[in-house]
């Protein structure tokens, strides 16, 4: 590692002992990775010409290391508690321009982040119980500590769509697609289960608007793909449909539940009572030559043309989907990536 890192004088290493004096070795997460509270000097000019001075105040900020050089900081709120999209600082910035605060993390912030999570998983404990009135009220109580809590935000979603209250999810959605954090990788469980219950609960246009503004952020998830394509095929939008399976396919050719979709466009099209008693409207004939064309060079029959239908993904990211193959045709189902 960077010799530079040394520079946080985070204590040695800690060695086996009785002492109970606290080293910042202890606030580190597993990993040797840091995860503490620092501070940084803010200059705020106050008053205009002549009456015009500058005050200095600290700003306390929870880093977390997410690479060798690279850190997460999110400001800690009056609350103790870290609020807002995360910034991203390097190693020279932090070294320079941050002093690790440990009692102040050991005081003040872990107690409070700690019994904000009490609080959330209260309110998980009983949304999953069908307890919805307590869980409204354990989440509310999360976001008087943290307004933009993703947890809380997604906890009410969910429990709105259960209710039906179509005005209030859509008020919380339009907060939750400004909200960066929603997107984060860390989210990903509840990110999903959130989506496919606006599909299921027929808010397609809603549906969509949040799985498009997910691409602002992750552009090459097979996942979030798929979940667009489902939201299309919903709609009846075969041409919107076959695009962004396509794209689902080119980042993982090996996602079960993308090639199931591909055979159900393919047996709607070739089966009009079929189509009929879904609900569907005809399959036009060139998104049926091309869904045959997929799955013949899955079964190495045909050669696939390669060209591009919408954009380029950016590569590395690493995949999300599982290998999970059901029944050919069944596309109702459940993932950790999607559904």
């Amino acid at each position: 590692m960077n010799d530079e890192f040394r520079k946080l004088d985070l204590g040695d290493a800690p060695e086996v002992s009785d002492s109970k004096i606290p080293s910042g070795w202890d606030y580190l997460s597993d990993g040797g990775l840091i995860r503490c509270v620092f501070s940084a000097a803010q200059v705020v000019k106050m008053g205009m010409g002549a009456n015009a001075h500058k005050h200095e105040s600290l700003v306390y900020w929870f880093i977390e290391q997410i690479d060798s050089e690279l850190f997460e900081a999110r400001r800690i709120n009056s609350k103790y508690v870290p609020a807002g999209d995360a910034e991203t600082i390097p190693l020279h910035k932090l070294v320079n321009e941050f002093t690790p605060q440990i009692a102040y993390y050991e005081d003040n912030v872990l107690p409070a982040m700690e019994g904000l999570a009490d609080i959330l998983d209260q309110g998980d404990e009983d949304r999953e119980d069908g307890r919805l009135y307590s869980a409204e009220m354990e989440y509310e109580r999360a976001r008087g500590i943290e307004e933009k809590n993703v947890r809380a935000l997604f906890g009410l979603g969910l429990i709105y769509l259960t209710r039906r209250e179509v005005e209030r999810t859509r008020e919380l959605l339009a907060e939750l697609v400004q909200i960066r954090a929603v997107f984060a990788g860390k989210n990903q469980h509840l990110f999903n289960e959130f989506g496919i219950a606006l599909r299921k609960s027929t808010l397609f246009t809603e549906a969509s608007v949040y799985y498009r503004r997910a691409l602002d952020f992750v552009t090459d998830d097979e996942n979030l793909y798929y979940n667009i394509a489902r939201v299309h095929y919903e709609e009846g939008d075969w041409d919107g449909c076959l695009e962004n399976l396509i794209m689902s396919h080119r980042l993982n050719p090996g996602l079960g539940i993308a090639r199931d979709l591909f055979e159900v466009i393919v047996g709607l099209g070739e089966d009009e009572n079929r189509l009929r008693r879904c609900g569907k409207p005809s399959v036009p004939q060139k998104v049926l030559v091309r869904a045959r064309q997929i799955l013949a060079v899955e079964s190495g029959r045909l050669s696939l043309d390669d060209g591009p239908v919408i954009f380029a993904p950016e590569r590395g990211r690493a995949r999300t989907g599982g290998k999970h193959r059901p029944d050919v045709g069944i596309i109702e189902v459940e993932d950790a990536g999607s559904e």
